[in-house]
């Protein structure tokens, strides 16, 4: 499965957009992950973030694996909390809608724009965390997108994350 939020600019050599690219899942002892990569769309240029695969002994001494992207699904489902806060958001409960997993690879942003001719519109800020991309640390430093979708397209985004 994938996520895909697209600009209002159709132009295919202009084009921006962002997709969560879902992959395996994996049960660890009583938590459940759902792995992604990222991947940004600029016109036909593509730019992916992939999760490195690399092993750690952890405080307790086990082998853990890091560095990679991924949402918690068990016992908290952070899949289910962005599709409500994004449910909220498109209702008009929310004046932004900002969500980070607890696992910290990204951060997305939107926000109201005034409407452009009948169509309301929004600002999207997706920021790529950039010590996990190729580092495996957390930092707050980022690399991202930013570009303008319709309301249409964040309500195909939140059936894509219904399906899931």
């Amino acid at each position: 499965m994938k996520l895909r939020l697209e600009s209002i600019n159709k132009n295919p050599v202009t084009q921006v957009a962002l997709e969560i690219e879902f992959l395996e899942q994996k049960k660890e002892q009583n938590q459940v992950w759902q792995y992604y990569q990222i991947n940004f769309f600029n016109g036909k240029e593509i730019y992916q973030f992939k999760s490195q695969n690399k092993e750690t002994i952890s405080a307790v001494g086990t082998v853990a694996e890091i560095g990679k992207f991924a949402f918690a699904l068990e016992p908290f489902n952070e899949i289910k909390s962005l599709s409500n806060s994004l449910e909220q958001y498109l209702k008009s409960q929310k004046q932004s809608l900002r969500f980070e997993p607890a696992d910290p690879s990204f951060e997305l942003i939107i926000e109201p724009l005034a409407i452009i001719g009948n169509e309301h519109n929004h600002k999207v800020y997706f920021w790529v965390d950039a010590g996990n991309t190729k580092e495996l640390e957390y930092t707050w430093d980022s690399i991202g997108i930013r570009f303008i979708c319709s309301n249409q397209a964040l309500i195909d985004m939140l059936d894509q994350l219904q399906q899931n």
